[in-house]
């Protein structure tokens, strides 16, 4: 098992659980935002810059998860969607499995993705320069984009744009796409197009720190629709939970 703590205790020690065992909903689907499509349509596109990132570590470990092609389960993440324990704890998820509680914090979410944690208070955000390309054209106007618009517009028209401009374009689907993943429809805020202006901004943001934050937020916020759709959506990086369950329990397969 890696990071995540498990000790034993009966049931009746545990914190209150979201479903008693046996009681648990059944739904139709479990809806996964982070979709690794758009790094194989951004892959085919641009594959230079592609493979620049691809050698970036920075985000090597999470663009792993793309090039093993992993693929999601809606059923393990609904599995224990229900095997939360209720606690008050606001930056990490407790589960229980086997009669024993198992904890997914900071440390088990950057053992996995290799995200940097650690806040940097000097990092000035807005201090991006204006350099006549696609993006900082479409901040100066205050224009908008969503993923959804990079795939079906601008991969096909960016073959005019310089080179920084696309790699700026892989870095944002990455972040937008995987990191902080939301509906494709869903506009890319200003803030991450910023941070891609500015690779070395890019580098000193806590990505860590804000994707687990987004990520753990989204799964406490399912637990109400859990008990009363049939089905709903995951936000975040839910591959980085996939996979550490994965890892945590070995039999998982048979869930």
């Amino acid at each position: 098992m890696r990071g995540g703590s498990q000790e034993r205790m009966t049931m009746d020690e545990l914190p209150k659980c979201l479903f008693k065992e046996g009681t648990e909903t059944q739904v139709e689907k479990v809806n996964n935002t982070c979709r690794t499509s758009i790094i194989k349509k951004v892959e085919k596109c641009v594959e230079a810059e592609y493979k620049e990132v691809l050698g970036d570590p920075l985000f090597a470990q999470v663009m792993a998860i793309y090039v093993h092609k992993l693929k999601y389960s809606g059923r393990v993440i609904h599995s224990f969607v229900c095997k939360q324990l209720l606690t008050a704890k606001r930056h990490e998820l407790w589960f229980h499995y086997a009669r024993n509680p198992l904890r997914f914090s900071m440390q088990e979410f950057y053992a996995i993705t290799g995200l940097k944690y650690k806040d940097e208070p000097d990092l000035e955000i807005d201090n991006w320069k204006y350099d006549k390309g696609f993006w900082s054209k479409l901040l100066k106007k205050g224009g908008n984009i969503s993923l959804q618009q990079i795939r079906k517009v601008h991969l096909r028209s960016c073959n005019t744009w310089s080179h920084v401009d696309w790699l700026r374009l892989v870095y944002l689907c990455v972040i937008a796409g995987i990191l902080m993943a939301k509906d494709e429809k869903v506009l890319i805020p200003h803030k991450y197009i910023k941070l891609v202006m500015d690779f070395e901004n890019m580098r000193k943001y806590p990505w860590g720190l804000h994707s687990f934050d987004a990520l753990v937020s989204c799964i406490i916020q399912v637990r109400d629709k859990v008990k009363m759709q049939k089905s709903y959506v995951v936000d975040g990086i839910s591959y980085a939970l996939q996979i550490w369950l994965m890892e945590a329990i070995p039999d998982i397969g048979s869930l």
